[in-house]
């Protein structure tokens, strides 16, 4: 403990010992000053002098802030720390039962805080004065240096410290608060409770605390999350009184419903909206009348356990919703609803390295969709089919086939803007698609530019710690990764929501896995490899989080290490999986000077061209430039620009664009690479600036 605070904190032991025995106006600077207790030297200290007190806090009323801090402080030590909270319902009960804390404190020392209450609005004669000091004192931040500051400019915050910890737990349950924000936010209702408790001794604990708690809620929390909050709050207000009422299965299935949609809809919370999906399905599955709706929570259940990375769990939600699907009646639409199911399941494919398998499946199914849909308006039918055409163009990126990725994500997006325009968020969603097959097709810069465009719409109508905000961030930190841009990466990753902690618990898992992963190869490429180490090492030890760890070994300068690491992949890896994985073989093989692993390794990378993967896919391109930069060190420099012309290629290939984008990393090494060979790309007169003739 810093000195000033040591003095303040024997000046607030005194203080509350005068002013729980004296009325306020009876209780004088030297009853106070004789009664601090310091160490001087090495005697035990007997008091100080009026004066001494006088230099130290200024003002009566930082005596009696201190006052109420010391005893506060007093009546609460040894109690735990605050338990973290799952609602807005255990947010509001969290806080109100700390207030309630507080209520019984008044009770206790109703007399002492009487004195607080008549003593911190005091102003002495000298502070009148018109030569009085305009300069407040300052003390040092810290327990009893932000309670004198306080009290000074005439506030109560004995209860912050206290409370702090406690918003910030109730904050936690929705939202990931800023920096300070529970400080300040608990030194405001600190203030506020002093003074609805204080002028009004009499009124009931409970109530109070409870109205405290809805004010800091309405005040504090609401604008930190967004109004969407304040819709959960009365949707679980709501599933609680129909709980107290009385077993009613009909009535708590309804209430639980809106919940679960408030979730889903307009909250960042996919884990908590799984767990009440999980509660209201068997309501529903009691009630033959629920069947479409118990189909619809069945399938939009899964979706969320899908983003949370449970994919098992997930499968058998949509696969019990295809089930239910089949059994509901021709009014309900059936084909429909099992073509959502079937269309989900192929999603699923996808996300677990299947593309290939999705794909086909998607293909079926935006077949079948396609039939009876308009040529304009955003009706149901078309909603359905650009959904599936969008994963479809998803799907088929995934599968390596990115020129075809490209060319469906621009239709879908072109589609979706003629017919919502291009501000409207599904719109940006489309965009979202179509940077993503951008990035895969090496074309970084545009990539960009449609996901910064996209994501500044979907700003305005999600939550930023929400699942699609934070998903798009971290493309964007690919982006900048594939780029060249490591750092960059780095940086936009490292105070992101989606690297907390709170983030793998309430809203992704998976997503906070792919980030860490991406920040480690940004790590991994800024020349801080054995940070990136460390971070995978923490990660479920998936095969991209292995080929990670081989990138991250071979910077370090030991490439027999990652050789041991790629040997732990299983051989059931998707072909650009495949690829990518023998990309970094070949690369590790000539670190060990074992060229004819290197390039068989390379070799077998354009043997998965063509029939399994697009011939100017980056990876296959990668591994060319591998190839060539083998025959530039065995004196094969005459076989170099054979295999660098698909590199160097500037003609538009059937998605409109070149197989490189400008700037890409790729090209830049063939470009020089070409030009050490002997053999630099011919310039036209359109490659030259025509501003210089």
């Amino acid at each position: 403990m810093l000195a000033q605070e040591r003095r303040l904190a024997a000046i607030a032991a005194a203080s509350a010992a005068a002013f729980r025995h004296s009325d306020y106006h009876q209780v004088r600077a030297e009853d106070v000053a004789e009664r601090v207790r310091l160490p001087r030297g090495g005697e035990k200290d007997t008091g100080r002098s009026a004066v001494w007190l006088y230099n130290e806090v200024r003002s009566r009323r930082v005596l009696v802030a201190l006052a109420a801090k010391h005893a506060f402080d007093e009546f609460t030590s040894g109690e735990n720390a605050p338990e973290p909270v799952a609602s807005m319902l255990g947010a509001a009960e969290s806080v109100a039962a700390a207030l309630r804390r507080i209520a019984r404190f008044h009770q206790v020392e109703r007399f002492l805080l009487a004195q607080v209450r008549l003593g911190i609005g005091d102003i002495s004669t000298s502070e009148k004065r018109p030569s009085a000091a305009q300069t407040p004192p300052v003390w040092l931040t810290g327990t009893y240096g932000s309670a004198a500051a306080a009290g000074w400019e005439g506030r109560v915050t004995a209860y912050a410290e206290y409370l702090a910890p406690r918003l910030d737990q109730a904050a936690r349950a929705v939202a990931v608060p800023p920096e300070s924000w529970a400080k300040t936010s608990a030194e405001r209702l600190s203030e506020l409770a002093f003074r609805a408790m204080s002028d009004d001794a009499d009124a009931p604990a409970d109530r109070q605390a409870e109205g405290l708690a809805a004010y800091w809620l309405a005040r504090d929390l609401i604008p930190l999350t967004g109004e969407w909050a304040d819709r959960l709050h009365a949707a679980e207000r709501t599933a609680e009184l129909v709980e107290k009422i009385g077993p009613n299965g009909r009535s708590r299935a309804n209430a639980l419903l809106v919940v679960f949609q408030v979730l889903l809809d307009s909250s960042p919370l996919l884990a908590r909206a799984a767990e009440v999906g999980a509660e209201l399905i068997p309501l529903l599955a009691g009630s033959p009348a629920d069947g479409v709706s118990l189909c619809d929570v069945t399938s939009r259940r899964g979706l969320a356990l899908l983003r949370l990375g449970d994919t098992a769990a997930a499968r058998g939600c949509f696969e019990e919703s295809r089930r239910i699907a089949e059994k509901l009646p021709d009014s309900a639409d059936p084909a429909s609803l099992v073509a959502r199911a079937e269309h989900n399941l192929a999603e699923l494919l996808v996300d677990e390295g299947h593309a290939e398998r999705g794909r086909a499946i998607l293909a079926d199914v935006a077949e079948r969709r396609s039939a009876g849909v308009p040529q304009t308006g955003a009706g149901p039918a078309w909603r359905r089919h650009t959904l599936t055409r969008q994963a479809l163009a998803r799907a088929t990126t995934r599968a390596g086939r990115v020129v075809d990725g490209v060319s469906l994500a621009e239709a879908t997006l072109t589609d979706r803007e003629d017919r919502l325009g291009q501000d409207n968020v599904n719109t940006a969603s489309a965009r979202v698609t179509l940077a993503e097959a951008l990035l895969a097709a090496a074309h970084p810069a545009q990539a960009r530019h449609h996901l910064t465009e996209a994501m500044r719409l979907r700003s305005l109508y999600l939550p930023g710690e929400g699942y699609w905000p934070q998903y798009d961030l971290v493309r964007l930190a690919e982006i900048e990764l594939h780029a060249g841009f490591p750092a960059q990466t780095v940086r936009l990753l490292d105070d992101a929501t989606v690297t907390t902690t709170w983030f793998a618990e309430r809203v992704s898992p998976r997503l906070h896995e792919e980030a860490v992963l991406i920040r480690s190869l940004g790590l991994t490429a800024s020349g801080e490899a054995l940070t990136a180490l460390s971070d995978l090492a923490e990660l479920p030890q998936t095969k991209a989080v292995l080929r990670a760890q081989a990138t991250a070994r071979l910077t370090v300068g030991d490439p027999a290490s990652a050789a041991r690491v790629l040997d732990a992949l299983t051989p059931d890896e998707s072909a650009p999986e495949q690829a990518e994985t023998l990309l970094i073989r070949a690369r590790v093989a000539a670190a060990l000077g074992r060229e004819a692993a290197a390039e068989e390794a390379c070799q077998s990378v354009l043997a998965l061209a063509g029939d399994q993967i697009d011939a100017t896919h980056p990876t296959v391109l990668g591994a060319r430039l591998g190839l060539a930069l083998q025959r530039v060190r065995s004196d094969r420099a005459a076989e170099v620009g054979e295999l660098l012309a698909p590199l160097l290629d500037r003609r538009a290939l059937a998605h409109g664009k070149p197989a490189l984008g400008d700037g890409h990393p790729l090209l830049a090494e063939a470009m020089a690479l070409a030009a050490r060979a002997g053999s630099p790309p011919t310039r036209t007169p359109e490659d030259q600036l025509w501003e210089n003739f």
